[in-house]
């Protein structure tokens, strides 16, 4: 239900004339971060489905995350065993 609301907000923000928000805190609309939502949803594309996934690139314009673009994870720290 979250996931409609946003998409829903996002795509009325772009129906009305608004630019795609790509960063969190530029586009707020009935409390919702729409920028968190897009970025949150480019970093998870492979957890939505393909319905989602058709709905985000075919009606909002939103693509998947580059690889560059992922957080990366950091490397697991030696441990001092005997």
């Amino acid at each position: 239900m979250e996931w409609q609301r946003a998409f829903h907000l996002t795509r009325q923000h772009l129906e009305q004339g608004g630019a795609l928000p790509m960063s969190p805190g530029g586009v707020v609309h009935q409390g919702e971060d729409l920028g968190r939502w897009v970025r949150s949803v480019r970093l998870g594309w492979d957890n939505l489905t393909g319905a989602q996934q058709w709905l985000c690139e075919q009606v909002l314009g939103i693509e998947p995350a580059t690889d560059d673009e992922k957080p990366r994870h950091a490397a697991p720290r030696p441990t001092n065993g005997p």
